[in-house]
């Protein structure tokens, strides 16, 4: 098969495709990924041809000032609902732009997006191929979803077509990465859905092992606030509270992020720009983060408990998720206070009930299809198995 992959630019968005995309390749098909042009480094260090397509840097620039002005006056819970149609779907005409001539010149026989990128259901409506929606975490709210597609409709119009529901995002198959018991979102506006393991991606990993995991005679906290989201504020009480107690931290910053913010650290926190998160996960006690999906999954996957501190967007979702299965606690931004983060991190250390839920949901990911098998699912739904020349 041909499959053409679309996302947008945004590193939690892009990573969880990443696994696909590859077992795709690994199994002899061809790929091509569009993506804006902040995020074609990404996606090509994993191994996946790219070409540029999207809204250039001025053009979201100004939607994102539009959109982003008006929801930093709302409480950070109801930011989602108002930023996902606008933001997300203010981004889809320039991506038609380029990706509908893509596709007439590529010929895909399939195309997959992750579920913010809201181009695809219209261009493979177009062309007349299927279109596949990816999960970058929980399901979105099926009210989000309806409201993009209501702003869409004159896009759909302008192209001879009827909007579908959802912007045409579940008419043919949703790959869920998020396991059932840290769900929280209906999923009763999917028809179709095939569960996909979430496998933890930042990127290849490092070419030698970082000394910072040299030493073991502390557990080690790993705290972020991701690649989006920066607050210093949060980010130095978070690393106030750690540094009180008898471990290891390792703060990643994340694209833009100030280390002088912090101010001066004592010797056994250690602060770096980035890190191969699925490797730090590997040596981590607990996770402290903003609950982003890609953090959230990923330390679930290895059974890690964690304190969820979201900031905004679909972290709110993945706190509760997290806090109901009894992998998690969760500090809203109005509790998160140096005092409240040590309580808390001092209790996932302690109590063994946060380990042990985790570890549950740990094995409910290791049980969900692979990458791989899914690939086989795509080959039966909508195409076939590469040919292989003997």
């Amino acid at each position: 098969m041909r499959v053409l992959f679309s996302s947008t630019s945004g590193l939690g968005h892009v990573y969880p495709l990443v696994p696909l995309a590859r077992a795709l390749l690994d199994g002899g098909h061809d790929v091509l990924w569009a993506v804006g042009a902040d995020a074609r480094a990404a996606v090509e260090a994993c191994g996946v041809p790219t070409v540029v397509c999207g809204g250039a840097r001025d053009v979201l620039g100004a939607i994102r000032a539009d959109v982003f002005s008006v929801a930093k006056r709302l409480p950070p819970p109801e930011q989602a609902a108002y930023l996902f149609p606008r933001w997300f779907g203010g981004q889809v005409p320039s991506m038609v732009d380029g990706l509908l001539p893509l596709a007439h010149d590529w010929r895909p026989d399939l195309l997959v997006h992750e579920q913010a990128e809201l181009a695809s259901p219209l261009v493979a409506a177009v062309v007349g191929v299927a279109s596949v929606t990816t999960a970058f975490g929980g399901h979105v709210p099926a009210a989000f979803v309806a409201a993009a597609g209501e702003r869409l409709a004159p896009l759909w119009a302008a192209h001879g077509l009827t909007v579908p529901p959802y912007a045409g995002c579940y008419g043919s198959l949703y790959l869920d990465i998020c396991p059932p018991s840290v769900q929280t979102v209906p999923g009763d506006h999917v028809p179709h859905r095939q569960p996909l393991r979430p496998v933890a991606m930042t990127g290849p990993p490092p070419s030698a092992t970082p000394d910072y995991f040299a030493a073991v005679d502390r557990p080690l906290v790993y705290l972020t606030l991701g690649t989006v989201r920066h607050d210093a504020s949060v980010l130095r009480a978070a690393v106030a509270a750690t540094a009180a107690l008898p471990v290891r931290v390792l703060v990643a910053l994340g694209p833009g992020g100030d280390a002088s913010a912090l101010g001066e650290v004592p010797a056994h926190v250690r602060v770096e720009q980035w890190v191969h998160q699925p490797q730090v996960l590997e040596h981590a006690a607990v996770v402290v983060s903003h609950g982003g999906s890609g953090t959230f999954l990923g330390a679930l996957a290895q059974g890690l408990p964690q304190l969820c501190l979201p900031q905004a967007a679909d972290q709110f979702r993945n706190a509760e998720g997290g806090v109901r299965s009894g992998a998690a606690l969760a500090l809203r931004p109005s509790e998160t206070d140096v005092k409240a983060v040590r309580a808390a991190v001092e209790r996932l250390l302690a109590e063994p009930s946060f380990s042990t839920a985790a570890t549950v949901v740990a094995d409910e990911i290791a049980a969900m299809p692979s990458p791989a098998e899914v690939v086989e699912v795509l080959e039966a739904r909508f195409g076939s198995a590469p040919t292989i020349e003997p």
